[in-house]
């Protein structure tokens, strides 16, 4: 029984406005458009504190924006440093307290000095005795930093030696108030370390940033003409890859909408295709997003950019109902139960070639299956319950050029010729030196594009504080934070002596072991001991024996309890941020950084050596992601053609579905051959554009043969469809996004290979001789 036209439009609208409301529910109105890459990878099946350390190393650097002030005029320079801090502050940016750190941090070393020799100077005055501290003391009174407490609170100097070696964050940059400052080539530079109070790649977060960089650069002019400006951080490059995904999304899905239009203008000369088209291409993409919404609480900006090709693929089922219906001779009533098998065959394989995403287990792939998977339920669904109540009288359009084309490149192109089996082999044997040529490529930063003069500024900065950014961190567990600092300790040790330029920073440059600490205080314990020795010491090198009284005092007056790590997190409490509690005992977190990339497999040698350590690379854990996702990927891609193929099979029988199954492999060898040739990178979105082009040669090969050979909306249908995805992909391998751009290509060459092969999933045709 056929449905009245109201009950068609009250389910379709219905269905649709259900999905709508229920993402509606779910969307996550603060970040709608997420940015963060890489949140689109798969979880790590880590342990809990190489995930805790893996989290806490990436919020660390996500989360920082850097701003550099420079300028001649000392004070001039200051001020605007000071205005630039303002704005930021007052834009929401939190600034760095490093100077009120440095100050609480030194009231509890000096309460704790004695705790703190290092092994060196615990091994020399335990050798040498009251000697080596009168030493020590002679010493120190020839630096005049030295005579300040040289006979009061640090005998010897060691309490300064030990803060001196304390790590900075940029060596050649000390503490000025609220800044870390630096004289170099004749200018102050002022650097403002700042940080986002919510998520870098958040939307609002982002944004934050970025105004609160604008407002301090205005006010850097403002209070400093002459003065210089520069800022960097992940916000800031966040900020750019979500500004630049949205526009273009947009000039694409313009783009893409216009020459649709323009080509259903040009072939069927009516109104009605375009407002049923739009119509479709809306839904369909509405229904996407709020699928996607529904399953993730935002969408991915990748993902929003590559839903734009799916206005391409929703078509096709628009475009097989209205050739039929202007040009396929059938009446309007019939036109349903004409398109009826091509529609539903090329919407089920359409809908499995996608679904073998979902099994990826790549969180990008997924959203990219369930944004295309609901996407093309909604267009068939539209076409099926819409498109026979709307499309009711017969249509005036005469047949034309534009309609005859299409059908008489079919009908040439199924003919019996010895073309039909020479050009496919050319073309392969063309591709095979490209399938030489190829290689892979699984770099995260390719998912990204980001413009040249943010990368110069970034590079600009990390060239003045002479830094470069640490290649990845050190997990050291222990079974209690003694041992972990005793292991940190040691390992840094060796890359003291292994490694040139490394300069490792980790909770033990801060909190000596507690068996160094008791080393420490043993070691004066047994200096003052004995008096009359250290008396004697002291006047051997011309000290007043009062002097050795003294500091004998102050050693009975102070404290001799080691430092505790509870004492030093409420002077600091971004030394937290170090320590992470492990099953069975705890870990700490480290890094090093240089003036110079570093090579990790020395990195790795050191971390060998040491019990209980590891050395993470964040970008090479990532990129063994892609490599496992990819390669998970590509056998699903044999195991979707398996599966279509067995469809097609049922379908048609054994002696047609290989017919059927020829086009797309053709198309998906000369796809690889030509990017082999061009060099461009085979990547996980290569594998999914292979899925794709599997998906669309064998749409081509159902409609051609459900319409049947050289028949007119058949072919107009497939044409149009080709073309559409031509334009659509067509302009996506315009995108400055490389991985969208790989895509795009690929894309296109398969589409072009699989319309040109689609006519030889047909028998072909002799001709008649008289």
């Amino acid at each position: 029984m056929r449905l009245p036209a109201a009950a068609r439009w009250t389910i379709w609208l219905a269905s649709l406005g259900l999905v709508c409301g229920l993402a509606w529910t779910r969307l996550d109105l603060k970040n709608p458009v997420d940015t963060d890459i890489l949140a689109m990878l798969p979880a790590e099946q880590d342990s809990g504190a190489l995930a805790e350390a893996t989290a806490r190393s990436r919020e660390a650097f996500v989360d920082e924006v850097l701003i550099l002030v420079s300028g001649g005029d000392d004070p001039a320079t200051r001020a605007a440093a000071e205005a630039a801090g303002q704005a930021a502050a007052t834009d929401g940016l939190k600034t760095d307290s490093t100077g009120e750190s440095l100050d609480r941090l030194l009231q509890v070393y000096e309460q704790h000095h004695y705790a703190l020799l290092d092994e060196a100077a615990v091994a020399r005055l335990q050798k040498g005795g009251a000697t080596a501290l009168a030493t020590d003391v002679a010493v120190s009174l020839g630096s005049p930093t030295g005579m300040v407490d040289a006979f009061g609170n640090d005998p010897g100097g060691h309490l300064t030696r030990f803060l001196s070696s304390l790590p900075r964050p940029y060596p050649q940059f000390l503490p000025d108030g609220p800044f870390l400052s630096a004289l170099k080539e004749g200018k102050r530079w002022y650097l403002l370390r700042t940080e986002l109070t919510g998520g870098a790649f958040a939307t609002t977060g982002s944004s934050q940033a970025a105004q609160a960089v604008r407002d301090a650069r205005a006010a850097v002019q403002r209070a400093c003409p002459g003065c210089a400006f520069a800022a960097t951080g992940a916000p800031l490059f966040a900020e750019v890859a979500r500004h630049e995904g949205q526009v273009e999304s947009e000039w694409l899905t313009l783009a893409s909408t216009l020459l649709i239009m323009v080509l259903i203008a040009w072939v069927f000369r009516s109104f009605a295709p375009h407002v049923l088209a739009g119509l479709q291409l809306v839904a369909s993409v509405l229904a996407a997003t709020a699928a996607v919404i529904i399953c993730f609480g935002s969408i991915q900006v990748l993902t929003l950019v590559f839903g734009t090709t799916l206005l391409g693929i929703a078509i096709d089922y628009a475009f097989l109902y209205f050739a039929e219906y202007w040009f396929g001779g059938s009446a309007p009533a019939e036109v349903p139960r004409a398109v009826r098998p091509g529609l539903y065959m090329g919407l089920l394989t359409g809908v499995l070639a996608f679904s073998f995403l979902l099994l990826a287990g790549f969180p990008a792939l997924t959203q990219f299956a369930v944004f295309s998977v609901a996407g093309l339920v909604e267009a068939g669904l539209l076409v099926a319950l819409i498109f026979p109540v709307t499309l009711t009288r017969f249509p005036e359009v005469p047949v034309h050029a534009a309609v005859l084309w299409p059908q008489r490149f079919i009908q040439a192109a199924c003919r019996a010729h010895w073309r039909r089996a020479v050009l496919p082999i050319v073309a392969l044997l063309l591709a095979v030196p490209g399938w030489l040529r190829l290689h892979t490529s699984d770099d995260v930063r390719e998912l990204q594009s980001f413009p040249p003069e943010l990368l110069e500024t970034d590079a600009h900065i990390r060239e003045v504080l002479a830094q470069v950014p640490p290649p990845g961190f050190f997990l050291i567990e222990g079974k209690d934070l003694s041992d972990a600092l005793g292991r940190e300790t040691r390992l840094f040790a060796l890359l003291h002596g292994t490694v040139p330029g490394a300069v490792p920073l980790g909770l033990s440059r801060f909190l000596p072991s507690p068996t160094q600490q008791e080393a420490s205080l043993a070691t004066w314990q047994q200096l003052f001991a004995d008096p009359a020795a250290l008396r004697s010491a002291y006047v051997r090198f011309g000290l007043p024996a009062k002097f050795a009284d003294r500091t004998a005092a102050d050693w009975r007056a102070a404290s001799h309890a080691p430092l505790d790590p509870g004492a030093l997190f409420a002077a600091a409490p971004d030394l937290k941020r170090f320590v992470i509690p492990a099953p069975g005992g705890v870990a700490l977190l480290a890094t090093v950084t240089g003036k110079a990339d570093i090579d990790t497999a020395l990195l790795n040698r050191a971390t060998a050596a040491v019990p209980g350590t590891t050395f993470v690379v964040p970008l090479a854990r990532i990129a063994d992601t892609f490599r496992r996702t990819r390669l998970r990927a590509t056998w699903l891609v044999i195991a979707g053609y398996l599966l279509i193929s067995a469809l097609l099979l049922w379908r048609y029988g054994r002696r047609e579905a290989p017919r059927m199954l020829y086009p797309p492999l053709l198309a998906l060898g000369v796809t690889l051959g030509v990017l082999g040739w061009l060099g461009e990178p085979v990547n996980i979105f290569v594998v999914v554009a292979l899925i794709l082009i599997l998906g669309l040669g064998r749409d081509y090969a159902v409609f051609l043969r459900e319409g049947g050979a050289g028949q007119r909306s058949p072919a107009l249908a497939v044409t149009l469809s080709a073309l559409t995805m031509l334009c659509s992909f067509g302009l996506l391998a315009l995108s400055r996004i490389p991985v969208l751009h790989v895509f795009g290509l690929a894309t296109l060459v398969g589409i072009l290979a699989s319309y040109l092969s689609a006519p030889l999933s047909l028998a072909p045709v002799r001709r008649n001789r008289p």
